[in-house]
């Protein structure tokens, strides 16, 4: 296609003003800079060597993809969230929700064991077969009541994989606690619904993309939004800063910061902190802001628009380095409490260091209710459950106490509720006879966990699986129906940032279909203040 057809098709996408305002604006960018380097931008650039992919190799994915005009707010945000707000006479305090993606599913029933002589352990050892666990070795869980059983009885004999150690500690100390088998679902489904072929079941069940998908929006098609991205929207009055996102990212984009009305975009940082542009220093910075600077003379807007880009991230890049600068001269040894929790160089000791640090920084902004995003992978285990699983709690277990005490040395673990998933659980058979070689498949109904100062910590909220295979809700090999719907749990946490409970349905369109999350007959309250299920005087 040449280049003037690109010129119509891209002018056919909407009005010049908005174009950066779409959702997904990395598509728009990438086709505004082919135009903009037909022109003297890529005439400096390419005369000079440097190529474009080399340009754009980090700004496409983090500064200038995420800082954009889209970081601004709009009116109808601000309007919209007006009427959402859990305590609009108090719009300053702070409050923050990071998400932990486990990719891949997480085989959360070896991360949680049943022991004991009850019928939970003795299903349990009976359907894992050559990937059970020993007691032996396993830390020991005191709840603090006991878990609810589908279809069975209570249970207090739990206890976490023997890589958990520190998350033990942290559920021991009621910092942390347990939401058992949530999954996605569009309604409530039984056994003999799920086999009968009638249940209204998510869409694509048991693929890791869609699933991972669902769970951070919804279970419905066509995706719209994530709920990460659109409560951002919804709590617009609490985040007045312009010129950086209060949607942060330390893994790139996806889908839980994706808004609905493309008020906000994310901002994505590196691993380690801010990604500057590549080669972005000496002659190669002189040439492209040179370049820049001749654009101000320019009427074409497309140009314009690429300047404005061009600026805002790198104001965003400047106020997100304060904020690491104001984390490093705090005085909290970051690096000294995560080797002490155990962590390593792993990619998520060093996002979640570097997620730390962002929240200890934030007076640089005036964002009140950011929503962070991490992702790990890993977690699909079809092979060497045992030895791969063992590492991968190694790292989980070492980085969330790291992250805890990090949080709490900055006096911040009150203020920042952290919520730990996966898309989906395992089946709780193995796929083999050999102990070592053996893995587990794409399962569905699993384990999510809550850590922060504002959680009821010590307890198991929703319902446990009573692992009996064939039976109750196994769909096939411990492939478990969800007792919790994921968009439940999620509201807690949404209600908690401040979207009031009557908004909920709006930001979760199939809460509806379930019986309300705050009942305390569905056991979901692990904030502190509300009624919890078994413990009523």
């Amino acid at each position: 296609m040449v280049w003037t057809d690109k010129c119509k098709r891209l002018r056919k996408v909407t009005d010049w003003p908005v174009v950066i305002s779409l959702r997904y604006n990395l598509s728009i960018i990438r086709q505004t800079i082919k135009i903009i380097t037909r022109w003297q931008v890529s005439f400096v650039i390419y005369k000079q060597g440097i190529s474009r992919r080399k340009f754009l190799k980090n700004s496409s994915q983090y500064s200038l993809a995420t800082a954009v005009a889209a970081n601004s707010v709009g009116m109808l945000g601000l309007l919209n969230a007006s009427d959402v707000m859990a305590d609009p006479n108090d719009p300053n305090d702070y409050k923050a929700l990071v998400f932990i993606m486990l990719e891949g599913g997480n085989d959360c029933f070896n991360m949680i064991v049943p022991t004991g002589s009850g019928a939970l352990r003795t299903n349990y050892e009976l359907g894992r077969g050559v990937v059970a666990l020993p007691e032996e070795g396993l830390h020991s869980l005191n709840l603090v009541s006991p878990a609810k059983v589908h279809e069975g009885s209570d249970s207090s004999e739990f206890a976490m994989h023997p890589s958990c150690s520190a998350m033990a500690e942290l559920f021991n100390n009621q910092d942390l606690a347990v939401i058992c088998n949530a999954g996605n679902l569009v309604t409530p489904i039984s056994r003999e619904q799920y086999f009968s072929g009638v249940a209204d079941l998510p869409p694509q069940l048991y693929s890791h993309t869609d699933q991972e998908r669902q769970l951070q929006s919804e279970p419905t098609n066509p995706f719209i939004y994530g709920w990460g991205g659109r409560m951002a929207e919804m709590l617009t009055p609490y985040n007045t800063d312009n010129q950086v996102s209060p949607l942060i990212s330390i893994s790139g984009l996806n889908s839980f910061q994706v808004t609905r009305d493309s008020q906000i975009n994310t901002y994505a940082l590196g691993r380690d902190g801010v990604a500057p542009l590549y080669g972005f220093y000496g002659y190669r910075q002189a040439i492209v802001e040179s370049s820049m600077q001749s654009i101000d003379s320019s009427s074409h807007l497309m140009a314009q628009k690429y300047r404005d880009t061009f600026d805002s991230a790198q104001l965003a890049e400047t106020i997100v380095q304060g904020a690491f600068q104001e984390a490093e001269s705090s005085g909290v040894d970051y690096d000294g409490i995560f080797t002490a929790a155990g962590g390593t160089n792993s990619v998520l000791t060093r996002e979640l260091k570097t997620l730390a640090k962002m929240i200890a920084g934030r007076s640089n902004n005036n964002n009140n209710r950011p929503v962070y995003f991490i992702s790990v992978g890993g977690f699909d285990n079809h092979q060497k459950l045992l030895p791969d699983h063992e590492a991968l709690m190694a790292d989980l277990n070492a980085s969330l106490k790291g992250f805890r005490d990090c949080l709490d040395a900055q006096g911040d673990f009150d203020k920042v509720l952290t919520m730990v998933c996966s898309e989906f659980a395992r089946t709780f058979t193995p796929n083999g006879d050999d102990p070592v070689e053996s893995g587990t498949d794409h399962g569905w109904g699993g384990h999510m966990m809550v850590m922060g100062d504002m959680v009821n910590g010590g307890r198991f909220y929703g319902s446990h699986p009573n692992l009996a295979l064939d039976e109750g809700l196994d769909t096939d090999r411990g492939r478990w129906i969800p007792t919790t719907a994921n968009s439940q749990c999620a509201a807690i946490a949404a209600n908690w940032m401040g979207v009031a409970e009557s908004d909920l349905s709006g930001l979760f369109p199939t809460l509806d279909n379930f019986p309300n999350p705050f009942d305390i007959s569905e056991n979901l309250g692990f904030i502190n203040g509300a009624p919890i299920y078994g413990e009523l005087s």
